[in-house]
């Protein structure tokens, strides 16, 4: 009876062993980010302002970690095995307050996640940010409204929206997250000039 368990052992043991190698191993996904800008605003005055980013709003298919393919206007498609490091409303409000953090403009820059207490607040809403296709041409698109408010008096100091696009080489990943990147930098850039001259009017 010892010899017949024994045996049954082995056959199980093998049979466990080949489906381990037999069964496909899953790839696993690139982690994709905005790279920065070599060169950013900066400013020659410290404002003496703290500010909260706030992750902007958004909605489906935008407030996710997939990254997105719109080859007609009623359709989006998602690169398949890559993903952002994050859903792309925390890319964007990590991008945007790096930017301001460099360009030594402002006492301190915090994100939402910080208990820090701020004078200010910028609020922003991400309606776009995937690549579109127009025949055989592709342009990555960044759409975000911004809003700086006042955290004692909830009262709007300035509001501008942005409607970026960046052309793109072609539409595999590669391509599309450097002009992910360009239209990030763009954006974060001219935001960054935007909210340091709104808070040096409201001073």
């Amino acid at each position: 009876m010892n010899t017949g368990l024994a045996r049954l052992a082995v056959v199980v043991t093998v049979l466990s062993t080949a489906a381990c190698t037999v069964l496909p191993r899953p790839e696993p996904p690139r982690v994709m980010s905005l790279a920065s800008a070599p060169s950013q605003a900066t400013f020659d005055q410290v404002l003496p302002v703290n500010i909260r980013v706030v992750t902007p709003l958004a909605s489906d298919p935008v407030d996710s970690s997939n990254i997105l393919l719109k080859p007609t206007p009623y359709e989006f498609l998602v690169y398949k095995k890559a993903r952002w490091r994050d859903s792309a409303p925390v890319v964007i409000r990590d991008h945007i307050a790096q930017h301001l953090r460099n360009s030594h403009g402002f006492r301190n820059i915090v994100v939402d996640t910080s208990t820090a207490t701020t004078g200010l607040t910028l609020l922003t809403e991400l309606s776009a940010f995937h690549v579109d296709q127009s025949s055989n041409e592709y342009k990555a698109t960044l759409q975000l409204h911004a809003e700086l408010t006042g955290n004692r008096s909830n009262e709007s100091l300035c509001i501008n929206s942005w409607a970026i696009e960046e052309p793109s080489a072609g539409a595999d990943l590669n391509s599309s997250v450097e002009a992910f990147s360009r239209a990030g930098n763009l954006l974060a850039h001219e935001l960054t000039e935007w909210v340091w001259n709104c808070v040096q009017r409201a001073q």
